[in-house]
C-alpha cells in the first residue's frame, strides 16, 4: 500500500507492506518512507525485504544446527564420561560462530524481482527437511568417526594416568624428564579429538550450505568477508590437524594421534561436506513433497476465508454452472429507410 495522505494511514498500518510517499502525516503510521513521491519504490523494498527474510531464515538454521552438533557431540562423548573441553567450547564459539553469524548475513539482495516467491514460515517443507537431513547427516558422521576411532589397532581407553601422546603408539619425539599433568576430567582423549575436529568442520559445511544467493540474494562468493572468513578457518583446522603445533595441541586439550587416523578424519570430512551438498541441492525438488506426503495428507482447511473458496470452487465438479436450457435468439430484421 503506498499513500502519502492522512486518510491512507489505516491502510498503511494494516498492508504487509506500507509505503508512506511523503514525510508528513502517513509517514507516522507507515512502517516505510520514500523520500521519491512515485511508486518507484515498491519493487525495490519487496527485494530488500525478501532478502532480508532468507538471510533471517539462513541464520536461524545455521544456528540451530550449531546447537544440535555441538549436542551430537558432548552426547556421544557422555558415552565414555567424557566432554569437550573449556577452550573446545570457546573455539566453536567465539572463533567459529561468532565470525560465520556474522559474515553470512552480508550478502546484498538480488539485483532483479523474480517471480518466485520466498518461504514465508519457518515451519515449511523445504526448511524442515532442510534442517531434519543435515541433523541426520552430521549424526551419521560423528557415530561414525566415534565408533571407528575405537577399533584402531593404537586406541587406548582413557584413564586418568593415561597420557596419548606415548612415543611408541605416534612416533613423536618427547623428552623422557617431561611431565604430563593427570587428566582427572577425561578431556584428552581420542574420541574427543576426533569429534572436536570433525563437528569443527561440520559448522563450517552448514554454513556454507545455508549462505543461498539466487534467486533473492547475490551469489556467497561475492561476499568476501564470508569467503575469507571460511577460507581462513579450513585453513588453520586443516593445519593444525595435519601438521599438530604442541602450543596449539595444549591450549585446545588436544591429543595425539597418528597421521593415518588424520588422514582418515579428512576423508570423513570431504564425504560428510559432499553427502551435505548433495541433500541441499535436492530438498528443494523432492524435500517439501516428502514432508506433504508424510504429515499432510489431510489437507487442512486455511484460515483466510476467500482461499476456502477458492479451493472448494476448485473442487466443484459443477462450477461454473452450465446453463439448463439454451435460448437461441432470431435474427433481426432490418429495414431500408429511404
Amino acid at each position: 500500500m503506498c499513500g502519502d495522505g492522512a486518510n491512507d494511514c489505516g491502510a498503511l498500518k494494516r498492508a504487509h507492506g506500507g509505503i508512506s510517499l511523503s514525510e508528513l502525516e502517513a509517514s507516522v503510521a507507515s512502517p516505510f518512507t520514500s523520500t521519491t513521491p512515485n511508486i518507484s519504490c515498491v519493487p525495490t523494498l519487496i527485494r530488500e525485504g525478501r532478502a532480508a527474510l532468507i538471510t533471517s531464515f539462513c541464520v536461524f538454521k545455521f544456528m540451530a544446527l550449531y546447537s544440535i552438533i555441538q549436542y551430537l557431540s558432548v552426547t556421544l562423548l557422555y558415552f565414555i564420561l567424557s566432554n569437550l573441553g573449556d577452550f573446545q567450547f570457546l573455539f566453536i564459539d567465539v572463533v567459529i560462530i561468532l565470525i560465520i553469524a556474522f559474515t553470512m548475513s552480508l550478502n546484498p539482495a538480488w539485483k532483479e524481482l523474480v517471480a518466485q516467491r520466498p518461504p514465508s514460515s519457518l515451519m515449511s517443507g523445504p526448511l524442515l527437511f532442510s534442517v531434519l537431513t543435515q541433523i541426520m547427516v552430521c549424526l551419521s558422521f560423528q557415530a561414525l568417526a566415534f565408533v571407528w576411532v575405537q577399533h584402531q589397532s593404537w586406541y587406548e581407553k582413557w584413564t586418568p594416568l593415561s597420557d596419548a601422546c606415548n612415543t611408541s603408539r605416534v612416533g613423536l619425539s618427547i623428552s623422557p624428564n617431561t611431565t604430563h599433568p593427570t587428566d582427572h576430567k577425561n578431556i584428552r582423549n581420542y574420541e574427543n579429538t576426533t569429534l572436536f575436529y570433525i563437528s569443527s568442520f561440520q559448522y563450517l559445511v552448514v554454513a556454507i550450505i545455508y549462505s543461498k544467493g539466487k534467486p533473492f540474494r547475490q551469489s556467497s562468493y561475492k561476499n568476501w568477508p564470508f569467503v575469507l572468513s571460511c577460507i581462513s578457518l579450513y585453513i588453520f583446522l586443516f593445519l593444525i590437524m595435519l601438521y599438530p603445533v604442541s602450543a596449539i595441541d595444549n591450549f585446545l586439550e588436544i591429543v595425539c594421534v597418528p597421521y593415518e587416523w588424520r588422514i582418515t578424519m579428512v576423508i570423513i570430512i570431504v564425504v560428510n561436506a559432499v553427502v551435505s551438498f548433495v541433500l541441499e541441492l535436492s530438498n528443494d525438488q523432492w524435500g517439501s513433497r516428502f514432508l506433504a506426503w508424510t504429515f499432510c495428507r489431510n489437507r487442512k482447511t486455511p484460515q483466510t476465508r476467500f482461499i476456502q473458496l477458492a479451493q472448494e470452487l476448485q473442487d466443484d465438479l459443477d462450477w461454473p454452472p452450465r446453463p439448463q436450457t439454451c435460448t437461441y435468439g432470431t435474427a433481426p430484421h432490418h429495414s431500408l429507410i429511404l
